[in-house]
């Protein structure tokens, strides 16, 4: 094709796949459809047959020939469009841009047909469309008709293109990696689905076959350059999972590394790191990338930010440097807040930053506070240092929160922060820094009044009780011994009920102003580890603590309750003065 050439052409599948060979290049995602995916495709498949069958009949007569005046009155179903590279750096094979996802589904599709459909034949045929073999009597060699990524290529072949494979594949969460299981998941969804389609709809497996070769369509888009192709890929399509920003960046920058075993490399560092966390996961990465390097709130997504702002300032930042500071970024998150690990000189201060972080990383509502972690730790390698400013952030920016600020607003802090620890010099330039310690005594007021709102307990969509009390608890327990971690599995309960219909409740807190302002205060609230059980909750005190309490939790503010031989309104406002006291200890002080 001359420069900037583009052919479009519809084809049908059975052309698709025999006419053309393709690989999946190595910037795209794995695959990644998962079963509502696999459902709607055969969902939409079979209906649009069945329509065309209950107009005009099947498709082969009674000796299984192909009616070709019933074939032309089918209507053609359209499945959207492929963008193809076929320029020179494509090979004998053209890279798929868009439309991985579909074809390589599509190519199971077959494959599951071929190996369920009665007549030989016509599963000969169509083994033919995804794998032939090899006919040294014809000068042919073996052909695979799409090509995937090579760390899948070999599960695939196995799976999938091998006769027969389909009827025997594996459960789907027996895959070793996330694509293996959508392979393994989409084999069994058409199996089910046509078993149950088979069953219900009286249909007819071979006849579908046909339909779907024959009558299913594709706008196949082919042109000349990489760089030709994508700025076509944003052409949508019924089924497509478009790129998102980890994807054009993982493209953008692999392009731009010229030595192919160079290439190769970064290609397995990035697929590494995609294996870890998945698409959705790197992405967040590189967002946090965004943060640390422009500093300021979004104006544009993050693809548009790299390409406008990041890599006009510094051309060389784009491919291999860009790759490595992703890197660099994800090996310091995992470090420092998903494993929480600090090398410090004492086991102490090992235990106390790990209690803290994974607290932070658990409860805290949103995670700006890693993107200024992971810059300081990137920047300094301090292991002391890095627990006084995670010490420091935790308390300037859990202050900001309860005290009113909003999420862009302590965002917009990370930002400033951001900026003080690219200019800082040593880590103590940024502990001594106005942006983590100003003016946090002076918020007593504030804080305390947040502390005192009769509806604590839903404040902040019920995630301020959860991390209060959590962090509370952190500084009671004896955290400078064990590590602990929670993850999700807490959940905030009333000792005195939210609604009470116990003689024993209704006795005691028998004031209904008392009970409107005080039973959803922090003095009456406790953590727990699990789901809550309201069968329980309005036992009495005492029973409620030992079958209830006392089981669900090993918390010191649980614990506690064993010293109480009632629950009075004394009780709770005296525990809540002291709740209030010790997150004045924590965060103010």
């Amino acid at each position: 094709m001359s420069e900037s050439q583009i052919d479009a052409k519809e084809e049908f599948l059975n052309k698709l796949y025999d006419d053309y060979h393709y690989k999946i290049p190595k910037f795209q995602r794995p695959f990644s459809w998962t079963e509502e995916n696999f459902v709607d495709l055969i969902d939409d498949l079979t209906d649009a047959y069945d329509v065309g069958r209950d107009a005009h009949g099947t498709l082969l007569d009674d000796t299984g020939e192909l009616n070709k005046r019933i074939l032309s009155a089918y209507e053609p179903y359209f499945l959207g469009s492929i963008i193809l590279n076929d320029g020179e750096d494509s090979g004998e094979r053209s890279d798929i841009i868009d439309g991985q996802q579909r074809l390589t589904s599509l190519a199971i599709l077959i494959a599951v047909l071929r190996d369920i459909v009665d007549d030989e034949a016509r599963a000969n045929s169509l083994g033919g469309l995804i794998y032939e073999e090899s006919d040294p009597i014809k000068g042919k060699s073996e052909t695979v008709r799409l090509e995937i990524r090579e760390r899948d290529r070999e599960f695939f072949d196995d799976h999938v293109l091998t006769r027969g494979a389909t009827e025997d594949a594996p459960k789907p969460e027996t895959g070793d990696s996330e694509p293996e299981q959508n392979i393994l998941q989409a084999i069994k969804t058409f199996h089910d689905e046509l078993s149950t389609w088979e069953d219900e709809e009286d249909g007819d497996l071979g006849d579908f076959a046909t339909y779907l070769t024959l009558r299913v369509v594709m706008v196949r888009i082919s042109t000349n350059s990489l760089s030709s192709a994508f700025r076509l890929f944003n052409v949508t399509n019924a089924r497509g999972m478009p790129l998102n920003n980890a994807d054009l960046l993982k493209s953008e920058n692999l392009s731009h590394i010229d030595d192919d075993d160079e290439r190769e490399e970064y290609q397995r560092k990035w697929e590494d790191m995609e294996e870890e966390v998945g698409n959705e996961g790197l992405e967040r990465f590189i967002g946090f990338m965004r943060h640390i390097l422009v500093k300021e709130k979004s104006q544009k997504s993050v693809y548009d930010e790299f390409k406008d702002r990041v890599f006009p300032e510094d051309e060389s930042f784009r491919g291999a440097k860009f790759v490595d500071y992703l890197e660099t970024v994800f090996d310091v998150h995992r470090h420092r807040v998903y494993d929480a690990e600090l090398d410090a000189s004492t086991h102490a201060e090992e235990v106390y930053y790990h209690n803290l972080v994974s607290l932070m990383r658990d409860f805290y509502p949103s995670d700006e506070w890693m993107v200024a972690l992971i810059q300081f730790d990137a920047k300094f390698d301090d292991e002391s240092a890095l627990l006084s400013f995670v010490e420091l952030l935790e308390r300037r920016l859990t202050v900001d929160w309860l005290t009113g600020s909003s999420n862009t607003g302590r965002y917009s802090r990370v930002y400033a922060l951001l900026r003080e620890i690219e200019e800082a010099e040593t880590p103590d330039d940024v502990l001594s820094l106005a942006v983590l310690n100003e003016n946090v005594g002076e918020e007593s007021d504030a804080f305390e009044s947040a502390l005192d709102l009769n509806n604590f307990y839903r404040k902040g969509n019920y995630q301020w009780p959860k991390y209060i009390l959590m962090r509370i608890n952190g500084e009671r327990f004896d955290n400078r011994n064990s590590k602990v971690e929670y993850g999700n599995n807490v959940t905030i309960e009333h000792v005195l009920p939210q609604t009470p219909n116990n003689d024993y409740w209704l006795s005691r807190f028998d004031d209904d102003h008392w009970r409107d302002t005080w039973t959803d205060r922090m003095g009456n609230l406790v953590p727990l580890n699990g789901r809550k059980n309201y069968k329980v909750s309005n036992k009495p005190f005492a029973e409620k603590y030992e079958e209830y309490f006392k089981k669900k939790s090993d918390f010191p503010l649980v614990n506690e309750l064993e010293a109480y031989d009632e629950w009075t309104p004394d009780n709770v406002e005296e525990r809540h003065e002291r709740l209030k006291e010790e997150a004045r200890e924590i965060w103010l002080e």
